[in-house]
């Protein structure tokens, strides 16, 4: 049984220049910082508190799915997830203006939770606002011989998000 996990936070903070070229050309290096936590289930014990560790990032835009790999000496490669989310049709108001009131509240019901149900996934185009965050599990990895499952938690930030963090 697999008693031991390694949970990393990735913390990365790019400019509005940074998040255009992003977008743009699909790929930059940037540095940033993890805080990787091992996790023992079976005892509970951690290696809180974890040492935060700044190293360089590899960002490229996701082919199929997210992913995140150690650069050994160097930091991490990441590759954002990418979504072949469609929305759905755009609302016909002449078509609606005809229904019945019973059919319009109908209609716009099940719209909604069309919505509630598909919500659009995280992907690079949500950096356009300032922030994406998405999650990458592995199972059955192995360091030093022992085998453990990893959880990769990566935030990426525009700047300002920071700086307005910070108080005076």
């Amino acid at each position: 049984m697999n008693n031991l996990a390694l949970f990393v936070t990735h913390n990365i903070f790019l400019t509005k220049d940074e998040i255009e070229t992003f977008i743009s050309s699909g790929e930059i290096n940037v540095v940033g910082h993890c805080v990787p936590v091992w996790v023992d289930a079976k005892t509970g014990k951690t290696t809180e508190p974890a040492s935060e560790i700044f190293c360089v990032y590899e960002l490229f835009k996701g082919e199929e799915f997210a992913e995140v790999e150690v650069i050994p000496r160097k930091g991490f490669l990441i590759k954002t997830p990418k979504s072949d989310w469609k929305s759905p049709e755009q609302i016909d108001y002449q078509k609606i203006g005809q229904m019945s009131s019973s059919d319009r509240l109908s209609y716009l019901k099940e719209r909604d939770k069309w919505w509630f149900n598909n919500p659009k996934p995280q992907d690079i185009e949500n950096l356009q606002n300032g922030y994406l965050r998405f999650e990458v599990k592995k199972m059955k990895q192995k360091t030093g011989g022992r085998s453990h499952s990893t959880q990769h938690v990566v935030e990426i930030a525009s700047v300002s998000r920071l700086c307005d963090s910070l108080t005076v």
